[in-house]
């Protein structure tokens, strides 16, 4: 194991940075390189409405979601495959994703943002 190198961290315990530490410049990110979005029109468009009822619990058009057995992953032997809330996308498509949240979700936070 190396040894403890103090000059090496670059965050403190709180979650603060140390002193001399760079600020990130956002404006020097670029998620996209390489990957730019399409210019043409969406080949289908799908919309969710999001709300959450309990504590744990989110409900996506009115069907509330649950964790499968199985991963996804696992195409369909996975027990969520066939769920309600599990939506199957058509190959090699462009596919505009809106979702909302209602104004009676317990989600405080996207409500916030909302206004």
């Amino acid at each position: 194991m190396a040894a403890y190198d103090p000059a090496s961290v670059w965050m403190l315990t709180n979650g603060s940075a140390t002193a001399g530490v760079e600020t990130l410049d956002s404006s020097l990110l670029s998620p996209f390189d390489g990957n730019k979005p399409p210019t043409t029109a969406a080949d289908l468009t799908k919309f969710f409405a999001i709300s959450q009822t309990g504590i744990v619990t989110w409900v996506v058009d009115n069907y509330p979601y649950a964790e499968s057995t199985t991963p996804i992953l696992f195409g369909n032997i996975s027990d969520g495959w066939l769920a309600n809330t599990t939506v199957h996308m058509p190959f090699n498509s462009t596919i505009d994703i809106i979702m909302t949240v209602s104004n009676d979700s317990m989600d405080t936070v996207s409500y916030l943002n909302r206004l």
